[in-house]
């Protein structure tokens, strides 16, 4: 007797193939691999890229901020700023309104290293998006953005 694929598990359902977090992890999983290799190559680790980028984009943050941004746990954020302080990348001070908090600047030299790697990402991302047209590009990122707002909002 014929067994059938939705009956017999040994057959699998390809369920994963049509399921939108599964395929998103796959893409970034991919994406951040390409990126890594490329990284690696020019002797920067993740969390530090992630650190410093964050940094990039936002301007001066506490480490508390850096965290959230990152994605990366409060303890890991602080032990990549201890070393790229070490390494004359990023500079720490208390704040004038909370001695409680320590804000994390880039220096002079962590702009020059990160502006080189985030060149780098975004001729990654022209890659990844290279056969898409800007109204594409433009929707992708406005569903994104609704998915993270849906996601936000019903939480």
């Amino acid at each position: 007797m014929p067994r059938s694929k939705d009956c017999d598990p040994s057959l699998g359902n390809n369920w994963l193939e049509g399921y939108v977090p599964y395929q998103l992890y796959r893409l970034t999983n991919r994406l951040d691999r390409r990126l890594q290799t490329r990284l690696r190559k020019l002797g920067i680790k993740p969390s530090p890229w992630r650190v410093m980028t964050v940094l990039r984009s936002h301007g001066t943050l506490a480490i508390g901020g850096i965290a959230e941004h990152s994605l990366m746990e409060q303890p890991t954020v602080s032990r990549v700023i201890v070393q790229l302080e070490a390494d004359g990348l990023i500079e720490r001070e208390i704040s004038a309104e909370d001695s409680r908090i320590t804000l994390v600047t880039l220096t002079p030299e962590g702009v020059e290293k990160i502006d080189t790697i985030v060149a780098i990402a975004h001729r990654h991302q022209e890659e990844a998006l290279s056969e898409l047209s800007s109204d594409e590009i433009a929707q992708f990122r406005a569903i994104v953005a609704r998915i993270e707002q849906n996601i936000d909002f019903n939480q």
